[in-house]
């Protein structure tokens, strides 16, 4: 625990130093002077904000726009798929509730498979090895 006191201490020492380092040279500074480096320069604040724009503009151009519209392609096909699938399975749904609202006709069965049926019943199946009677 003292030890990050310590650090903080030291830290915000640090950055007073580095920012009234200059302020003598300020203050000696005449009105006019001052008003001529103004116009000459922008503020600090401006410039660290010009700063960062043209570096998230250099970053979006050469690494993120390729990988975040190639992400964007991948999931609007998969969500594309999924669409399709939910479409065919509503089609399937649509397809069983249609084929259940309709009479189906009785139709009997033909001669064939009633001589099927027939022969199946009159066959009589017995195991291998055991005796017939």
């Amino acid at each position: 625990m003292t030890i990050a006191i310590t650090i903080a201490i030291g830290s915000i020492a640090g950055i007073l130093v580095l920012y009234l380092r200059h302020v003598p040279q300020v203050l000696s500074l005449t009105s006019e002077e001052l008003a001529g480096v103004l116009q000459r320069e922008l503020p600090l604040l401006t410039q660290a904000w010009e700063k960062i724009v043209r570096c998230a503009q250099s970053l979006w151009r050469h690494y993120l726009r390729i990988r975040i519209l190639s992400f964007l392609v991948k999931k609007v096909h998969q969500l594309r798929i999924i669409s399709m699938r939910a479409e065919q399975m509503l089609f399937r749904v649509a397809s069983r509730l249609r084929a259940r609202s309709q009479p189906v006709a009785q139709v009997p069965p033909s001669d064939y498979w009633k001589d099927i049926h027939g022969w199946r019943k009159t066959v009589h199946w017995h195991k291998k090895g055991t005796k017939a009677e």
